[in-house]
């Protein structure tokens, strides 16, 4: 009796494998990283560079694998601080020159188009008295 159950029980996990191993197939592609993001909207920049640049939106990779995207509080030679944003604590990082491997200018937003200015609804501002 055992022996016709165990041909079943193949079949079974043999079909569970080949449904899981096609899903694996149709997964979405991978999201691009912080990197290839970064190379789209900004460009890379040496350390020296970074000196002007305080107030300046940047991402520093390090040699750690990991990236931070903030503000440039200050830049010194030996260490500069970013100032991260609220998805990441909102604290300033120290961040040594030694441990940077990269460092990414990004560009600024482009201005908002403000709207063009409208006749207001109460006249045109000069009263004539009776």
């Amino acid at each position: 009796m055992i022996q016709q159950r165990h041909p079943i029980l193949l079949a079974f996990a043999a079909a569970a494998l080949l449904l899981g191993g096609s899903a694996a197939y149709a997964a979405k592609p991978k999201s691009t990283t912080s990197t290839e993001a970064a190379k789209s909207v900004g460009h890379p920049v040496e350390y020296q560079e970074l000196e002007g640049k305080v107030g300046a939106l940047i991402i520093v990779e390090t040699n750690l694998n990991t990236a931070r995207r903030g503000t440039l509080i200050k830049w010194t030679n030996p260490t500069l601080i970013l100032q991260l944003g609220p998805e990441a604590g909102s604290i300033q990082l120290s961040v040594p020159h030694d441990s940077i491997r990269r460092i990414t200018l990004l560009d600024p937003p482009p201005a908002a188009a403000t709207p063009a200015a409208t006749p207001s609804t109460q006249g045109s501002g000069s009263a004539k008295k009776n």
